[in-house]
């Protein structure tokens, strides 16, 4: 190691011990001596021939390792995101074989080369003793799963040459406008399952493709206060007393997120995108990217300061409130609130209330309230854990101080904090908007009020009501009933989830909340408690519901008619192919040695003899509403983005952008839904979007209900 190294290493906090004889180096040799030495006995296995034979001149093995050891941290994490779902063997092989195969510039592949590559990393993992592999249960046909060892911690040290490599969707120069399908810098499609040149020139100049060029031409850079402290001490941003796999797999994304730091330093940057079939945008940068963590999406700043103006300096205090999140008991209200929250919360049946619940003039006074403490805070550079989003917090004190000095001096504070406005339960805010149902849209913010509907709380009511006895017997509040019972539920009806997966994600909730030993609520009753949440809100959004229905019945007309899939194209011009095929598993037998041979069980379109696949109708009609809803969520902020001149970040439902321009942006997105939906007929526009013809086909549309969509223009709350 150098001495420049060597200065390197020593800079790095003591919280983070970098030890190069672990991780990265002992996998790196081991996958070396599998391609290219003579360690080992007999024929190398198949993922060691492929890596061996595609590696380019010049290229290192620790980069592939970087790139598998990303892999893999984040299928863990993804694994472990909605459910406590068991983390998968061939899950993870694959994630971690795309990732080095698109590393190697390998772009097209198939199942058997991906599984094998991945393999031979998991291999090492193995024979290193970062994992066990065992079965999920007992029986050969039992699917393997992944027990992390207490050495997986030790995969996060990275060799500080070696930090550059993290950066995978991180461009340090400008972004050209898109010309072709695929990304010149991470070689990927924009639009993913597109293949065709031909058919993606066409699009270029439609509003989507504005969008991208606008969100990957929008310069960021970091903020060096919050790096610095993540970098020197990162038991502000995790536990790292907590010795569970979990958190010690925690602590490696962080170590990741840290190297990226050091990678990007002080220069600005610009982050690549693309879309799914569906038109919805994603950061391609793991873990530090804007659509991240708070620690990850923390750290952004725009990389171009704006003045901050009267406004924007509310809308920061709006945002420094919501980011702390504090909550007040019924009787401990603070005497500074200007609304009558005392009813609001004996109405609902809640004894808290948060702070993003009020009103945005309480929000602006909690943090003009707390305005001293928020200083000693920035001026100690302090995180307060308490806080919901402890970074985003601290963002937001430094700008709060700095625009206090500034006005204090009489002068101008500049700042590049990115201020975010949310829709409120977008995907039912789209439902009720297209059937004009007036009860969904005064519970999803689509008409005034003076404070924030709680969309969750009615779903809560209707669910109490329907099981009087279950709820009475455990004497649970609407607080717990909100968040572990209604809120996951209620949030994924309008994508289309079924009781199944409603009551997997409602039990696991409670579990989280702790909720199923405070009140007795087992795995048993969740099954008939989300039975009974469907139906709570199937009262609750009566419109919404047969707009779904409605599409779901078009689809099965477009399958009768011999078709099998369904196209249309969105508001911003992005071309949606939804296909849902039937599907077979097949076996893919690959090797790993400690375990020896083993079979990855895989699903794949099944093709019929005459080379034909077919398509799965149920799952088919089921999520074409669901992809529907998405698509013009997606179509919405690429027209927002497009009509919009300001600085963007973009996560789905929430757009971001400097504390002077808030006003501005939310104009855009009133206004640009309301042009969306301001149609006379919205089924009418479904149908010409979905079916080609409708030669013999005849579809009574649901009754229209009273919403005026022009009342969004007045709405405080419909993105805020």
């Amino acid at each position: 190691m150098t001495q420049e190294q060597e200065d390197s290493k020593d800079r790095r906090t003591s919280s983070v011990t970098l030890d190069n004889s672990l991780g990265v180096e002992l996998i790196t040799e081991y996958i070396k001596e599998r391609c290219e030495g003579n360690t080992f006995r007999g024929r190398p296995p198949e993922g060691a021939r492929l890596i061996s034979s595609m590696i380019p001149y010049g290229y290192t093995y620790q980069k592939l390792t970087v790139r598998a050891v990303a892999g893999a941290v984040a299928a863990y994490q993804k694994s472990r995101r909605s459910t406590s779902a068991p983390f998968k063997l061939t899950v993870t092989s694959t994630v971690i074989g795309l990732q080095v195969l698109s590393a190697l510039g390998v772009l097209n592949t198939n199942h058997q080369e991906i599984l094998a590559v991945g393999d031979l990393y998991l291999e090492a993992f193995l024979q290193l003793g970062y994992i066990h592999i065992e079965r999920e249960y007992s029986g050969y046909r039992a699917p393997y799963i992944i027990i992390l060892l207490d050495k997986w911690a030790d995969l996060g040290d990275l060799p500080p040459e070696y930090e550059r490599d993290t950066l995978i969707g991180t461009s340090f120069t400008p972004p050209k406008d898109i010309t072709s399908l695929r990304n010149e810098f991470t070689k990927r499609p924009y639009i993913k399952r597109m293949s065709s040149e031909e058919d993606f020139k066409q699009l270029i100049g439609a509003p989507f493709i504005t969008a991208l060029n606008k969100l990957q031409q929008t310069p960021w850079r970091l903020n060096s206060t919050l790096a610095k402290a993540l970098e020197t001490n990162l038991g502000l941003f995790i536990d790292l007393e907590d010795q569970s796999i979990k958190a010690k797999s925690k602590a490696i994304e962080m170590k990741f997120v840290i190297a990226k730091i050091h990678a990007i330093g002080h220069k600005d940057f610009y982050q690549m995108v693309e879309c799914d079939y569906r038109g919805r945008v994603y950061y391609t940068e793991p873990f530090l990217n804007f659509q991240g963590s708070d620690v990850s999406k923390g750290l952004f700043e725009f990389a171009y300061a704006k003045a901050m103006d009267t406004e924007g300096y509310r809308w920061l205090c709006i945002h420094t409130a919501c980011s702390y999140n504090q909550s007040y008991e019924l009787e401990e209200l603070p005497t500074w609130v200007t609304a009558d929250y005392q009813t609001y919360l004996q109405d609902e049946g809640l004894s808290t209330i948060s702070v993003d619940k009020m009103t945005l003039k309480d929000r602006e006074l909690w943090t003009l309230n707390n305005l001293t403490w928020i200083n000693h805070l920035a001026d100690g550079q302090t995180f307060r854990t308490e806080a919901e989003k402890p970074v985003s917090f601290l963002a937001c004190c430094l700008d709060l101080k700095g625009y206090v000095n500034a006005k204090s001096e009489g002068a101008i504070y500049m700042s590049r904090l990115p201020i975010p406005v949310d829709g409120s339960n977008n995907g039912w805010q789209h439902l009720a908007a297209i059937s004009k149902d007036k009860q969904a849209g005064e519970l999803v913010s689509l008409v005034p009020s003076e404070i924030q509907k709680d969309f969750y709380v009615q779903v809560a009511k209707r669910l109490i009501d329907r099981m009087p006895d279950w709820f009475e017997e455990r004497k649970i509040p609407m607080k717990a009933i909100r968040k572990g019972l209604a809120k996951r539920g209620a949030m994924t009806r309008a994508y289309s989830a079924g009781q199944k997966k409603i009551g997997a994600n409602m039990y696991y909730d409670c579990k989280v909340e702790g909720y199923d030993t405070k009140y007795n609520i087992t795995e048993d009753d969740c099954t008939p408690l989300s039975k009974q949440l469907i139906l709570a809100i199937n009262d609750t959004c009566v419109g919404p519901l047969k707009t779904m229905k409605f599409i779901q019945k078009m689809t099965d007309h477009i399958l009768s008619t011999g078709e099998t899939c369904t196209q249309w194209t969105t508001p911003s011009g992005f071309p949606v192919l939804y296909e849902v095929w039937r599907q077979k598993n097949i076996t893919v037998r690959s090797t790993i040695r400690g375990l020896g041979q083993i079979g990855h069980s895989i699903k794949v379109p099944y093709i019929t003899p005459n080379g034909d696949l077919i398509p799965c109708r149920r799952s088919f009609a089921s999520g074409c509403s669901p992809n529907f809803v998405h698509s013009m969520d997606a179509a919405h902020m690429a027209k927002v983005i497009q009509s919009f001149n300001g600085d963007f970040g973009a996560i789905h439902d929430s757009f971001s952008t400097h504390a002077c321009d808030v006003n501005k942006l939310i104009d855009h997105t009133k206004w640009q839904f309301a042009m969306i939906y301001n149609s006379e007929n919205f089924f009418t526009v479904i149908e010409n979007m979905l079916l080609e013809t409708r030669e013999g086909y005849t579809l009574k549309q649901p009754e229209l209900g009273t919403l005026d969509i022009s009342e969004i223009l007045s709405s405080d709350y419909f993105f805020c």
